[in-house]
């Protein structure tokens, strides 16, 4: 039986929270003469965290070494990094700044010229321009911002608070609303007004941080019966049947839940404190899913194809076994299943549920199905564990015409007639402004994962692209990270793009996650019956030298295609997706991947692995075929071989 924990009236009161904007790369400007550039940073009432210092009468102040980053400029791309000194501080609430010949950023929106920007914790703000937006990296975080008024910083609280102490043999909590509630997002942004009282909260637009809606907060615990712990949650968390509590041991184990069955909205600027709920706790019991049934019925079994990606090309309804791609391994207990995205591989509106209608599970199997009229695209369905987190995805590929095998002089082992995940087969046009069609460019892989981000939207457009659009409930995100192989599983739609100095997308690393010295690999993302080349097999496109143009290459560096061969093979110039920033760079170029990871390159400190492809550009005049290695971090393109 479940147990409601006790919520007094009393128990919700006013809180707050405080942030300020962005970080590293000052860029000083000359600010408007004679204006004053000491500004003072005020804190809200009532602050419940324990990073200021909470007193006896509830008070919170600023403190020695607190991080306040302001941004503005000329052109809204400047970020000055503020450290607060013991003479900065004026009061527990207030603290002077001063931003030198920082200048601020002009922007006039209905009448109103705002100047400066502040976000708290700095170290939450990611990379980027902010203009007059303030982003954070996460939500579980007494985040705060604010905009200049008459040269003064008055910050807004972003998030609500839950806090709470709890006994236990733990060490760490995961939190989830009991109707699948979004409780914090990986990208958080708003935009605070001079003009209103209030902050608005939206999704950004393009050029912006996107964000992912996610269902659960997991964060470490102190379980001594008299810490408090705090959850922070993003404006307007409404729990209409109530929240729980799954309290883990050292061993990853869930072993106590609370949970609590009242309605609650806890808002930004509230808190809801709980006090001591270890009378609250009960033993862990997992739940079953063995009677849950799909409502997708008639479902023609694709068991005999397992891989990470399945073609269809008819409508109607499919299932399959949720097993780790190309092998018998089971991904995990299924107790959910999601379609995290669809995109037609072009710059059109995506209508949800177009290209796959609907996803559902039973007895481990995953289901789904097609509109009636099969509508050509890429998706990608996830299974998820009982605490919402995916433990495996795969790729869902409806091309729009069928996909052939091509052997020509050069091919010596059959291979796709196009990319992975490209609608059409790449086609030479000639006239002038035509290029070819973007949805035959396909989707692209950091090398070695097994799950694709988009192509670009389209063909020709400067050097710098759009990724193709999309719909679904994940967001693609790109992020200054490494990440370990369970996180890039868990997180199929980050794209992780190292470190400054180190290029690796994953630690610890492993050369074998595409097979390379051996069979198909489970990370390897081609379809049944197909696998990433190798970079020595006995097709010649992937021996370890370069090809000169003598050997049957062509490229039209204009209309952007290259051809090989008789009969002839068409690659199209893709370009490919950066690392740094993750757009899409050099239409006169692409890279292919093959499965071979070299050793690793740079310091001692900071190693990096480089990854091996074919990479057709035009260089002084001529098409050229090299053997080349790349960052492992940068998005390529894979052209499946027949195993």
């Amino acid at each position: 039986m479940k147990k409601t924990l006790f919520f007094a009236a009393a128990a919700i009161c006013a809180a707050a929270l405080a942030v300020s904007c962005e970080k590293n790369g000052i860029e000083v400007n000359v600010a408007p003469e004679g204006e004053s550039h000491v500004f003072t940073c005020v804190l809200p009432d009532n602050v419940p965290e324990s990073k200021y210092s909470i007193s006896e009468a509830g008070k919170v102040s600023w403190e020695v070494g607190d991080e306040i980053m302001i941004h503005g400029g000329k052109d809204g791309s400047a970020r000055l990094l503020v450290t607060l000194t013991a003479n900065d501080i004026i009061s527990e609430k207030q603290a002077k700044i001063d931003l030198g010949t920082f200048e601020p950023y002009v922007h006039s929106d209905s009448g109103d010229d705002w100047g400066y920007y502040a976000q708290y914790p700095a170290n939450l703000v990611p990379e980027g321009s902010m203009y007059y937006e303030c982003c954070f990296q996460g939500t579980d975080a007494p985040l705060m911002a604010a905009c200049s008024i008459d040269n003064t910083f008055s910050f807004k609280n972003l998030c609500g608070i839950i806090s709470y102490t709890v006994s236990g043999d733990f060490n760490k909590v995961v939190f989830a609303g009991n109707n699948k509630e979004t409780v914090a997002f990986d990208y958080y942004q708003v935009r605070v007004r001079k003009d209103l009282d209030k902050v608005n909260y939206h999704k950004p637009g393009n050029g912006f941080k996107t964000y992912t809606e996610l269902k659960t907060i997991e964060k470490a615990v102190v379980a001594d019966g008299s810490t408090i712990n705090y959850l922070y949650l993003p404006m307007g968390v409404n729990f209409s049947s109530g929240f729980t509590f799954k309290f883990y041991n050292s061993n990853d184990e869930c072993v106590k839940v609370a949970t609590s069955e009242t309605a609650v909205n806890v808002d930004h600027d509230k808190l809801l404190a709980l006090g001591n709920i270890s009378s609250k706790l009960e033993d862990y019991v997992a739940p079953q899913t063995s009677d849950h049934k799909s409502a997708i019925t008639g479902a023609s079994s694709l068991a005999d194809k397992q891989a990470n990606c399945y073609v269809i090309s008819e409508a109607g309804a499919y299932k399959f076994p949720a097993l780790k791609g190309n092998s018998d391994e089971p991904a995990g207990e299924v107790f959910d299943v999601a379609l995290l995205w669809e995109s037609y591989n072009n710059a059109e509106e995506v209508a949800a549920n177009s290209v796959i209608a609907a996803v559902d599970f039973e007895d481990n199997w995953i289901y789904f199905q097609t509109p009636e009229t099969l509508k050509p695209g890429n998706a990608l369905i996830a299974a998820k564990d009982v605490d919402g987190k995916i433990i495996w995805s795969w790729h869902i590929w409806i091309p729009a015409s069928t996909i052939d095998n091509i052997e020509n002089g050069i091919h010596t082992v059959a291979m796709m007639d196009r990319n992975l995940g490209a609608l059409v087969v790449t086609t030479p046009v000639t006239g002038d402004g035509e290029f070819i069609d973007v949805t035959s460019i396909g989707l692209v892989y950091q090398w070695g994962r097994k799950d694709p981000f988009l192509g670009p939207d389209k063909i020709k457009e400067g050097d710098y692209r759009s990724w193709a659009t999309y719909a679904g409930e994940a967001t693609f995100t790109s992020e200054k990270c490494v990440l370990s192989l369970k996180e890039s599983i868990q997180k199929p739609t980050l794209y992780a793009a190292g470190t400054d100095t180190n290029h690796n997308w994953l630690s610890p690393y492993d050369k074998e996650l595409w097979g390379d010295s051996g069979d198909k690999a489970i990370y390897d993302p081609c379809p049944a019956g197909y696998r990433v080349p190798k970079r020595a097999s006995d097709c010649s496109l992937w021996s370890d030298s370069d090809i000169t143009a003598a050997t049957g290459w062509s490229c039209d560096n204009v209309h952007l295609w290259f051809t090989l061969g008789s009969p002839v093979t068409v690659f199209p110039c893709a370009g490919y997706r950066n690392g740094g920033d993750w757009s899409f760079k050099t239409t006169f170029r692409t890279i292919i991947w093959n499965s071979h990871l070299s050793s690793y390159q740079g310091t001692n400190d900071e190693p990096y692995y480089s990854a091996y492809n074919r990479r057709l550009e035009w260089s002084s005049g001529a098409p050229k075929v090299r053997n080349d290695s790349q960052y492992n971090y940068i998005g390529g393109a894979v052209r499946c071989c027949v195993e």
